[in-house]
C-alpha cells in the first residue's frame, strides 16, 4: 500500500515519462524513418544535458567526475518506490547493477509502446554516460526490459583511468590528485516534482527542438497531435488519481500529481527551453484544454 506522497511520486514519474511516447508516436507515424532520426537524435541531446548539468554541480561541489559520483552523488533522476535494482558493484570506477523492475518500461508495455520506449534506452543511456565523463566512460547496456525477451535491465558502465589524458586523471579520480581534500558541499538527489519538472521540460524541449531543426516546421504538427494525446491521457490519469487518492482535483492537486507548473509564467526554466514557440504550443495544446476539461481552465497566450 502505497501513501499519499508516495503515488504522487509516481504520477509525477508516469507522466513524464509518457511525454516520450506521446512525442515518439506522431513522429514516426508521419516522417518515418525522418522522424526516428530526429527523435533518436533529441534522445541523445536530452542525455548529454543532464550529463552536463550534473557534472556542472559535481566540479562546483569539488566531487570527482566517476562512476560513484554519476550514479551515487545527487542523482538528478527523482526516486520511485517501484523501482527495483540489484546493484552489484560500484566504485569510481563501474558501476554494474541490474533492474528489476523498471516503472518505465512498466507503463511502456501497458501503453503498448514499449518499441518507442526501446529508443530511448538505446539512445539516452550511452549519450548521457558517456557525456558526463568527457566521452571516456563505456557503456554496455546488455539487456533491457524494454526488450520484449528480456526480464531485467544489465547495466555495465566503467570509466578506466588508462583511458584518460593527463589532465583529467586528477578530475576524476582522486588517486591522481594528492591535494585533494573532499568534496566542499553535499549534494541531494532530486526529488519529487521539483525533479521531475525539470526532467519533462528539457525532454520535451530537447526532442521538439530537433525535429523542428530535423524535418521544418511541419514537425510542429506532430508535436501538436502528441500534446494534444498527452492531454487527453492526464485528464483521464489525474481524474483516477483524484478519485484513488480521495481527493478533489483541484489545481493544488495538479500541481502535486503533474510534472508541469499549474501556471507556466511561474516556470523560468521556460526562458531557455520553451523557445521556437515550445512553450506556446504547450500552453493552447496541452494546458488549455486540459484546464478547461478539468474546470481550471487558464489563459493561452
Amino acid at each position: 500500500m502505497y501513501t499519499r506522497e508516495e503515488m504522487e511520486i509516481m504520477n509525477l514519474a508516469d507522466s513524464y515519462t509518457l511525454l516520450y511516447s506521446f512525442l515518439a508516436g506522431p513522429l514516426l507515424a508521419q516522417f518515418g524513418v525522418e522522424g526516428e532520426r530526429a527523435l533518436r537524435e533529441g534522445t541523445r541531446k536530452f542525455g548529454r544535458d543532464r550529463a552536463e548539468s550534473l557534472r556542472e554541480r559535481h566540479l562546483k561541489a569539488n566531487v570527482k567526475i566517476n562512476m560513484h559520483s554519476l550514479f551515487a552523488v545527487g542523482p538528478d533522476l527523482p526516486p520511485d518506490p517501484r523501482f527495483r535494482r540489484e546493484l552489484q558493484t560500484l566504485n569510481a570506477q563501474e558501476r554494474v547493477s541490474h533492474t528489476l523492475f523498471c516503472p518505465m518500461a512498466d507503463i511502456w508495455k501497458r501503453y503498448g509502446v514499449l518499441e518507442l520506449g526501446r529508443i530511448y534506452c538505446e539512445e539516452f543511456h550511452n549519450a548521457s554516460y558517456s557525456h558526463y565523463a568527457y566521452g571516456y566512460s563505456k557503456v554496455n547496456l546488455a539487456k533491457t526490459q524494454t526488450q520484449p525477451e528480456d526480464e531485467y535491465c544489465a547495466f555495465n558502465v566503467i570509466l578506466r583511468p588508462e583511458n584518460l589524458p593527463e589532465d583529467l586523471k586528477p578530475v576524476c579520480f582522486e588517486e591522481y590528485d594528492p591535494c585533494y581534500t573532499g568534496p566542499t558541499s553535499e549534494l541531494k538527489q532530486a526529488y519529487g516534482k521539483a525533479g521531475f519538472g525539470t526532467l519533462f521540460i528539457k525532454l520535451y524541449s530537447h526532442i521538439a527542438t530537433t525535429a523542428l531543426a530535423q524535418l521544418g516546421e511541419q514537425a510542429m504538427d506532430a508535436i501538436r497531435e502528441g500534446l494534444q494525446n498527452m492531454e487527453k491521457d492526464a485528464a483521464e490519469r489525474l481524474k483516477q488519481s483524484a478519485k484513488e487518492q480521495g481527493q478533489p482535483l483541484t489545481i493544488d492537486f495538479f500541481s502535486r500529481n503533474y510534472p508541469l507548473e499549474a501556471d507556466s509564467s511561474k516556470e523560468p526554466m521556460w526562458d531557455i527551453y520553451g523557445k521556437n514557440g515550445l512553450k506556446e504550443a504547450m500552453d493552447c495544446f496541452f494546458y488549455q484544454p486540459l484546464f478547461q476539461e478539468l474546470g481550471l481552465a487558464p489563459q493561452c497566450n
